[in-house]
């Protein structure tokens, strides 16, 4: 359905603008968690394969690299479910 054709089934043009505006946004985070998930990932691997990474006394580097993966993971999930519901109450309206 079309946005002039949800206009007029008398749904609120607001609630469609900011629906659409929020998961506009929902989508840009969601890139820019996975960009700085696949950047963690990055530097982990490189820090494994280097000899520094290797001798490194307790790991910290490698432990903190993999706490921010995880929190990053975590989020990506929370923003891939966010956007689903988003699109869902989207596609709700547009019924």
């Amino acid at each position: 359905m079309t946005y002039s054709q949800r206009l007029s089934d008398g749904v609120n043009s607001s609630d469609i603008i900011y629906l659409e505006h929020q998961i506009g946004t929902t989508k840009e985070e969601l890139r820019i968690a996975l960009e700085k998930q696949e950047t963690y990932e990055r530097e982990l691997s490189e820090l494994k394969s280097s000899p520094i990474g290797n001798a490194s006394i307790d790991g910290s580097d490698e432990q903190v690299l993999m706490e921010k993966a995880n929190q990053t993971q975590n989020l990506i999930e929370t923003l891939s479910a966010q956007l689903g519901q988003l699109e869902e109450a989207l596609a709700k309206l547009g019924d």
